[in-house]
């Protein structure tokens, strides 16, 4: 009895590394979609200095003042509610953090 006409056909080294490379790909890009922490800055001291030269040249009153930093505290919890995100000052991160903008 010969087992010729049932031939086992195994992948090569070649389809094993591409297979093996779409699954790692797919396992960073996962992780990095759907588990990894993001940064987000914000630059409190730069928002804060505009708002005071607003309300010091007379182009703002202190009812918008307190308006816009309930605007801009609404835009900050929302993006603090997405779970992964963490919000920094702008003075504390040295780079590759996306910033906040209220506007």
């Amino acid at each position: 009895m010969s087992d010729s006409n049932s031939a086992k056909t195994t992948p090569g080294y070649l389809e094993i590394i591409v297979i093996t490379i779409l699954i790692v790909v797919g396992a960073i890009w996962g992780y990095d979609q759907f588990l990894a922490q993001k940064v987000l800055t914000f630059d409190l001291k730069g928002y804060l200095r505009e708002q005071t030269a607003l309300i010091k040249a007379g182009e703002m009153t202190e009812e918008q003042f307190k308006s816009n930093l309930d605007r801009t505290e609404a835009i900050l919890n929302a993006e603090a509610e997405k779970s992964r995100h963490v919000i920094l000052l702008k003075d504390v991160v040295v780079r590759n953090g996306n910033e906040i903008s209220p506007k």
